[in-house]
Parts: structure tokens; C-alpha cells; sequence
């Protein structure tokens, strides 16, 4: 019995040997090869070309609008802070009503829909943004600044506020 099965194994082994050695297991080798270098460069080029990234976030939030690029953002928000060098209290007054609206189309463009501000908020998964609560406090402030016109604001509570929408943004990956 042992000698059969050597025998059998010393066969098995040379089938094995000879189809290794063989063109044919070769001509295999290098055709998978050649599929596999294909296949990974069309993955690495969706991943770079086909922005998966935001695809990913798309399909987990459902949002269809289309987002502007970073940099128009960047610029955006930056007109807004810009308001800051002023001593007028009217531009402290501006700025936050802009940066509310600027919130507030991110909110719409990163997928939360609602028909005012707190809606929106209100869609934001529960203790996976820490400044959510704060931002609905500055919120307040640019209501408050809409009902009342006269009301008094600082630099520092312009500053403050700013800052607060700016974390928030960065949060919600959207500077």
C-alpha cells in the first residue's frame, strides 16, 4: 500500500513538474499577469479620477446637488472674514448673516435637507458633530440680528461666532 502511494505521489509530482515547466502554464501566467497590472491601474484611476470621495458620501447621505470645489469655498468664506478687518459694525452684522446662509447651503450641498436652518440641523446624526448646539446658538444671533437691525455686536462676538461656523464646516468636511 505505502509503495503504491509513493508511486501515485511520484507520478502526481511529475504531471506537476512537466505542466509547470510547461509554455502552456506560462502563456497563463503571463496572461494574469498582464490582467492584473490592468486591473489595478483602473482601480487606482477611478479612485483619482472618479472622486470617489464624494460619490461615497452621495450615496451615504443622498445628496444630489452638485458641490462647488474647494477653493471657491475657500474664497467665499474668506470674502466673508474679510468683513472682520472693518470697524463697522454693520459689516460684523453682514458677515454673520453671510456665513449663516453660507452654513446653510453647505448643510444643502453635503446632503441635509429641510426647509429652514433648523431642519437641516436637526438631520445631523446625534453626538457626531461636538459644536452642533453652539452653531444653533450662533444661528440664534443671526436671527436675532435679522428681527433686530439696531442690535449692538462686537468684533470679538463677530469673531467668536465666525469661528464657530468655521469649525463646524471643517466638521462637516466642507472647507
Amino acid at each position: 500500500m505505502e509503495e503504491v502511494l509513493t508511486t501515485f505521489l511520484a507520478v502526481v509530482s511529475g504531471w506537476f513538474a512537466a505542466f509547470v515547466g510547461s509554455t502552456f502554464f506560462f502563456v497563463i501566467k503571463v496572461f494574469l499577469a498582464i490582467y492584473s497590472t490592468v486591473l489595478i491601474v483602473d482601480v487606482i484611476l477611478l479612485i483619482y479620477l472618479g472622486n470617489v470621495r464624494n460619490q461615497l458620501r452621495t450615496m451615504r447621505k443622498g445628496a444630489s446637488n452638485v458641490k462647488t470645489t474647494k477653493r471657491q469655498d475657500m474664497r467665499a468664506w474668506n470674502a466673508i472674514m474679510a468683513r472682520l478687518q472693518s470697524d463697522d459694525a454693520d459689516q460684523y452684522k453682514a458677515a454673520i448673516l453671510e456665513a449663516d446662509q453660507f452654513v446653510y447651503k453647505a448643510l444643502e450641498t453635503q446632503g441635509y435637507s429641510g426647509a429652514n436652518f433648523s431642519e437641516r440641523l436637526a438631520q445631523l446624526p446625534t453626538g457626531s458633530f461636538l459644536s452642533v448646539d453652539v452653531v444653533r446658538d450662533v444661528h440664534a444671533l443671526s436671527n436675532k440680528i435679522v428681527h433686530n437691525p439696531q442690535l449692538p455686536l462686537t468684533h470679538e462676538q463677530t469673531k467668536n461666532a465666525l469661528g464657530v461656523y468655521e469649525k463646524f464646516l471643517k466638521n462637516i468636511d466642507y472647507l
